[in-house]
Parts: C-alpha cells; sequence; structure tokens
C-alpha cells in the first residue's frame, strides 16, 4: 500500500499544476537565476507581456510560490523562502533531464522526507529507539 493518501495526491496535483504553464515556469526560473525582479525586469527578461506576466505572478502569489515587496511604485517579485528555491531547482533540473539538478533532488527528497514523518517516528528517533535497539539486541541467544 502506497503512503501517498487521497488528499495529498490531490494536493500534489494542484502544485503540478501551478508548474505546468510555459510562463510560469519562465518566470520561477528568472527568479531562481536573478534573485528579486521588478515586474518590468521580468517583463523584459521573460518576454512575458505585462497582463499575462500579472496574472501568472497573481496565481504564483496565492499559491504562496513568490512574495512580493512594494519599493515606492514597483513591485519587486522574489521566491517565498529557500525552501521554494529548491524546488524548483530541483523541478526544472528533473524536466531538463540536468544531472546537475540532482544535489537539489536529494535535498527536497531528504526534506520532504523529514516533513511527512509521522510523530511515532519522530519519537522513534530519540532516546526511545536508542532503548528499544539495545534491548532488542541484548536479547538475542
Amino acid at each position: 500500500m502506497s503512503d501517498l493518501s487521497v488528499e495529498e495526491a490531490r494536493q500534489l496535483v494542484e502544485r503540478m499544476k501551478l508548474f505546468a504553464q510555459p510562463q510560469r515556469l519562465m518566470i520561477l526560473e528568472a527568479l531562481l537565476e536573478r534573485g528579486s525582479l521588478a515586474v518590468g525586469e521580468l517583463e523584459t527578461c521573460t518576454g512575458i507581456g505585462q497582463p499575462t506576466l500579472s496574472q501568472q505572478l497573481g496565481a504564483l502569489r496565492r499559491a504562496e510560490i513568490v512574495v512580493p515587496r512594494r519599493e515606492s511604485r514597483t513591485i519587486h517579485y522574489s521566491l517565498a523562502s529557500e525552501e521554494e528555491a529548491l524546488r524548483v531547482r530541483a523541478l526544472i533540473g528533473l524536466l531538463r533531464g540536468d544531472r546537475a539538478a540532482l544535489p537539489a533532488l536529494r535535498a527536497v527528497s531528504e526534506r520532504y522526507a523529514l516533513n511527512n514523518r509521522t510523530t511515532a517516528q519522530r519519537e522513534a528517533e530519540g532516546g526511545a529507539q536508542f532503548a528499544f535497539i539495545r534491548t532488542a539486541d541484548t536479547s538475542r541467544p
């Protein structure tokens, strides 16, 4: 049986839909490679027109993948966190078949595994696990 629940699968599919749009991937890669960018800079480096760019940034903002920062009359966008940057780097690298993305893929995988442990698994990693292993080892003939 899979550890992936139906609800988690649905959430992952919704997340994948966010990345399954060419302009969004272009925006995310630009932010990944260049850091925080003003909307005009994003328009210039991606070639995406302002109305479409605003629409796609809105979707990424609602999904909390990017965050806006107002500076006077200019709005700058950046990836919401290092975690999001890591996911974007891993995903784009995976889709490109880029071996240079393997460290990012490993890091995402490790973080995902750490974040999705059950309470019992977290507790088992503490001193109780050591005592359990020791008890199990000493009871063998």
